[in-house]
């Protein structure tokens, strides 16, 4: 009886050891107030004071580099990834963990009358071992899973870094719009004082210099467009960058094209190597094979080891009671004899292969259409921009520049003149918008391929 009462203290701090947390949740409150006054600063900081709190993580002005850069470094979507993965490491140790023992007391009720003494309680303690091997197979299928939520983290960065690259040559476009509508502004002030000119020598009439003023005040609603993009674009950066979107933001203009060719097959190559997408589909398909192997060891009987003890009174209705506790050991096994289930659930593994190896098939070919189409149209445009800087304006700004020697001399018609001027003006937003295009076609490009920003320049 002393025995049991050892026994059950025992037991009795094993069961509260075992239900003590040392999760102390002191540190979620602290942040979720620490999250909670941050919000409120940026809710009500100033302006100058969102500048000053910003301004040292970018240069000014800011190249592309100096945007991804920022971009990797703080936008939360990157930030929610890496927690993914953080999450899905920690699932390991508890598919990998044995279950928990199970103990079993019965201090209460009528008990067995045995030539030792009376049974006054009764516990037993017992544990399930896989004897399949389920353990590692379960570890093995939550490995797989942090490679994918790894895979999804890589997309996401490619993701992030193709944006950021859409948005600066957004940005870059929007910001030499602006630069080619303020000179043809320049322009239309040199056809006014020419206008004026031949109105006083009587060559030509007031329809003319009315004319000229219509043009300027579209230029300057087209002015008023584009600085509206401007802020946009700008507001669309600072959102990549986890910055306040009315942040303003200087880029650098002087950015010459850096755009190498390379044969449709690296391309190809690059994609099948390092696509993030493929890549998780192949650790789906190996996580579904584990599913499978899984499946199979489910047929495997599982042993459970129990160890008995029964408490025996110190006195009894026999002469030969002694009060002897009672210790003993015994195993035993599930009987997985449900054949249906079992079958079911290998069916269930081998058929999920098989749509992930269709899977596999299907975004294969997709990016491949999409590498050779994007190859097919950056050649293009790269051609179209050569003959634009090379070919187009330059010889639409001699028309020009002719058809305005001829109007001075009073040997041109202001028709003439204001049509050649609105080609010449076309053509130029045209190119910087085709030159935009290329960038932002190279950079889906590069996206696709999954090839990082270095790789190819």
């Amino acid at each position: 009886m002393k025995q049991f009462t050892v026994s059950s203290c025992l037991l009795t701090a094993l069961l509260f050891s075992g239900c003590q947390s040392p999760l102390d949740d002191s540190l979620y409150q602290k942040w979720s107030r620490d999250q909670q006054h941050n919000v409120a600063e940026t809710v009500t900081q100033t302006r100058d004071q969102a500048i000053t709190v910003s301004s040292h993580a970018l240069q000014s002005p800011a190249s592309l580099n100096d945007l991804i850069a920022a971009a990797l470094a703080h936008n939360p979507a990157l930030s929610a990834a890496r927690h993914r993965i953080d999450q899905t490491q920690h699932v390991i140790p508890q598919v990998s963990s044995l279950d928990d023992p199970m103990l079993t007391i019965t201090p209460v009720g009528k008990m067995a009358q045995t030539a030792d003494g009376e049974m006054t309680a009764m516990g037993s303690i017992s544990q399930k071992f896989p004897l399949s091997g389920r353990l590692d197979t379960h570890k093995q299928i939550a490995v797989q899973q942090v490679n994918i939520t790894k895979e999804q983290l890589r997309q996401t960065q490619l993701e992030l870094i193709r944006d950021v690259k859409h948005a600066y040559w957004n940005l870059q476009l929007a910001n030499q719009t602006l630069e080619v509508l303020t000179a043809q502004k320049q322009l239309m002030q040199q056809f006014s004082e020419a206008a004026n000119a031949s109105y006083r020598a009587g060559r030509s009439n007031q329809e003319d210099l009315l004319r000229i003023n219509v043009e300027i005040s579209t230029l300057d609603n087209r002015v008023l467009a584009s600085e509206q993009t401007q802020q946009s674009v700008i507001a669309r950066i600072n959102t990549l960058l986890n910055r306040p979107a009315a942040l303003p933001l200087q880029i650098k203009s002087d950015v010459q094209p850096n755009i190498i060719e390379q044969p449709l097959e690296s391309w190809l190559k690059q994609m099948l190597q390092n696509s993030p997408q493929l890549q998780t589909i192949h650790h789906r398909i190996a996580q579904a094979r584990k599913q499978l192997k899984l499946a199979h060891q489910q047929r495997i009987p599982d042993l459970t080891v129990m160890l008995n003890y029964a408490a025996v009174a110190d006195h009894g209705t026999s002469m030969a009671a002694n009060g002897n506790d009672q210790l003993y050991a015994g195993f035993g096994i599930n009987l997985p004899i449900w054949q249906d289930k079992l079958d079911a659930a290998e069916q269930q593994a081998l058929a999920t292969i098989r749509q992930r190896l269709s899977e596999l098939i299907a975004e294969h070919n997709q990016l491949q259409f999409a590498i050779t189409d994007m190859h097919a149209r950056v050649h293009s445009q790269r051609k179209q921009d050569t003959l634009y800087q090379e070919t187009i304006l330059p010889q639409t700004q001699q028309v020009l520049d002719s058809a305005l020697s001829q109007y001075r001399a009073g040997r041109g018609g202001f028709l003439n003149l204001i049509d050649n001027w609105q080609k010449l003006l076309d053509l130029q937003l045209m190119s910087h918008r085709n030159q935009t295009q290329l960038q932002q076609d190279y950079a889906q490009l590069q996206f696709l391929a999954a090839v990082d920003s270095d790789t190819f320049n």
